[in-house]
Order: structure tokens, then sequence, then C-alpha cells
């Protein structure tokens, strides 16, 4: 979480992210063209069945029918687990750089839906 001001002082925390081999569908459909909203809709429902935080690298397949909008979602489901104070050796494996970034989808919690809203 990105926390920035005058005065504030803010340990970073590391935490490891275990990601299933076996991966998770989900599905959502919604009247009209709202894209986003329904892909929101089958990645919650696919964090519902299997219990997780995060899809790591989802795959989406849209379909338009009737004035609906129809999209599944396969992913592999991912949880947080082992949250901790940063530590030097966790430094050295940061320096060593990203490289390759996995796209990740999670559950909009209630404030950012009210975000979303203004």
């Amino acid at each position: 979480m990105e926390i920035y001001g005058a005065g504030v002082l803010h340990r970073p925390v590391i935490v490891d992210l275990e990601v299933s081999e076996t991966k998770v569908t989900g599905n959502a459909m919604l009247k009209g063209l709202l894209v986003d909203a329904v892909k929101q809709n089958a990645v919650t429902d696919a964090l519902r069945k299997s219990g997780a935080d995060v899809l790591v690298e989802p795959r989406f397949e849209i379909k338009y029918s009737r004035g609906y909008t129809s999209i599944a979602v396969i992913g592999f489901p991912a949880t947080y687990k082992n949250f901790r104070s940063i530590k030097e050796e966790d430094i050295k494996l940061l320096n060593v750089g990203i490289t390759q970034k996995a796209e990740v989808y999670e559950t909009l919690n209630v404030q950012q839906k009210k975000n979303h809203r203004h």
C-alpha cells in the first residue's frame, strides 16, 4: 500500500504469494456492455470458489448475446501467506529486479467500490 505524507514513516511489509498449480474458473453475466464490471464479477466468483486472495494470469472469454455480456475467467488462485517486516536479505532479493510481472486480479473491497462511483 502506498502511504506518503509529512511525518509518516512506513516500514515495508513482505508477504509470500502461494500460487496454486490448479486453475479455477469463474463466471458472470450482466445486462449491457459493462465489460469491466462483468470481469470483476467473474473474478470474484473464481476467488469465492477457491478461497483465494487473488487470481494470477487470468484469461477472459467474453460473449455477447441479446443485450447481455457473459464472461468466463480462468486463472491460478493465489493466497497471501507469511506477512513479515522487511529484512536485509529481502532487500537483496528485491534489488535483483523483477524479470516478469504477473497480471493479478482481486475482488474490489467496499472502499474501492465507493471510490469508483464518484
